[in-house]
């Protein structure tokens, strides 16, 4: 009785602080004005690749497992996005499969 006691006292504080995630709308994502579709099971991530301040598009193709660079040519505020470049590491494309 001493241990389930300990551990609800111990677990008590992290139950009152946490909170349910919230979630805003979906958003599209486009380039050129063409949607950006790399097939079911997408993995989009926002990341300042290129070093220069703008929150840049990284996406995973599930079907061939390689990784998609979208460079912002936008503004924080405003992104806008052209065309992809693949990831290469020592001239090989990046690829990432399932398993």
């Amino acid at each position: 009785m001493k241990l389930a006691c300990a551990i609800l006292i111990v677990a008590l504080p992290f139950a009152v602080h946490a909170q349910m995630p919230v979630f805003e709308n979906a958003q599209y994502v486009y380039a050129n004005g063409i949607l950006v579709d790399v097939g079911y099971y997408g993995s989009p991530f926002f990341y300042d690749w290129n070093g220069d301040g703008l929150k840049d598009l990284i996406v995973g193709q599930f079907t061939s497992g390689r990784v998609r660079v979208y460079l912002n040519s936008g503004s924080p505020s405003t992104p806008a996005y052209t065309t992809f470049t693949y990831l290469y590491a020592d001239g090989s494309p990046i690829s990432v499969y399932a398993s």
